[in-house]
């Protein structure tokens, strides 16, 4: 059963499952919608294409730095209207600088129209910082395989982790090897990054006692939609890591 690798590690990655407006939170691993989103993007496929192909690949992924986690604010949405256009009865928003932001009685900045313009909201962002992963992605269909490996060392688009903002620091197709979910997390040798012996794995698996249910299996990125996936967590101990290169 032929496993697609890809390395990611960069200097920030961001991976939500569920935040959204001004809170935009990051899991402290890559998940599979992300890492379908990215193999997606590798191949130039369209928002709207169908995933059951990719999605159908059994995903997991192993922890060999897990960084730190970094917090940015920013501000956006705030400025005056410009004059009015008589052949524009919605003219659009001039962005402008924050206008003197103020807390909502539930804690948040919302941006609030008024007469001459709207108010700016604050947006806080997550990232982990100098991570490093190894994901997988399993299939049964070598050509498959090994249509992606190609895909990810000359991609159609730019890639990213997570955030358009957020490039890999190395090249992020990592081969294919024969080993299944079950095998090569502990086969393939540490990243040069890794700051542990003993990374910590994430494998999908059925629907069993102790696995971890999450909403990260991509149905469709145009509608945000995700179906819920399993995984079971374990530590490993694989080679030393390779030198750099």
């Amino acid at each position: 059963m032929p496993t697609v690798l890809l390395r990611l590690a960069g200097p920030m990655q961001s991976y939500g499952t569920s935040s959204r407006w001004e809170e935009r939170a990051t899991g402290s691993r890559p998940v599979k919608s992300a890492v379908i989103g990215l193999v997606a993007n590798a191949l130039g496929l369209c928002a709207d294409t169908p995933l059951d192909t990719l999605t159908g690949m059994t995903f997991a992924v192993r922890c060999d730095c897990p960084g730190r986690q970094l917090r940015d604010e920013q501000t956006a949405g705030g400025g005056h209207f410009p004059p009015a256009d008589p052949h524009s009865p919605n003219p659009e928003p001039d962005y402008g600088a924050p206008r003197n932001p103020t807390l909502t009685p539930q804690g948040t900045l919302q941006a609030n129209r008024w007469k001459d313009g709207r108010d700016p909201v604050l947006l806080t962002k997550h990232y982990l910082a100098d991570a490093a992963f190894l994901a997988g992605l399993s299939t049964h269909d070598d050509q498959l395989a090994h249509t992606i490996d190609t895909a990810l060392r000359r991609p159609a688009r730019l890639l990213f982790l997570g955030r358009h903002c957020c490039p890999p620091a190395r090249p992020v197709a990592h081969g294919v090897t024969p080993h299944g979910p079950e095998h090569w997390p502990s086969k393939i040798p540490l990243l040069p990054e890794a700051t542990t012996a003993l990374p910590t794995v994430w494998t999908e698996v059925p629907p069993m006692t102790g696995a971890l249910p999450s909403a990260e299996n991509p149905v469709s990125f145009t509608a945000r939609s995700h179906t819920t996936l399993f995984l079971h967590a374990s530590t490993v101990t694989p080679p030393t890591p390779e030198p750099w290169t």
